[in-house]
């Protein structure tokens, strides 16, 4: 799962690794997606002010939550 979503960050970041835009998992507000070419690993950020950015690693939530990402961001496409 986590390659599909590295697919879709590609294709829709038109060359940038991230997304930001809000958006919500199981209650918890996300405010971007990023992927990491260099570790081979895709973030999701939350961010609080100016200096605080929280991350957790894609693949470190459970598969339910993983499609569920995978379906707020391939939404951009259709």
């Amino acid at each position: 799962m986590k390659d599909k979503v590295a697919n879709l960050i590609k294709t829709l970041g038109l060359g940038l690794n991230e997304l930001v835009f809000d958006f919500e998992i199981d209650g918890v507000k996300f405010n971007s997606i990023e992927w990491l070419p260099e570790e081979d690993r895709v973030l999701l950020h939350i961010f609080e002010d100016d200096e605080i950015d929280y991350h957790c690693d894609f693949e470190g939530i459970d598969i339910d939550k993983q499609i569920k990402v995978y379906k707020i961001i391939s939404a951009f496409i259709n």
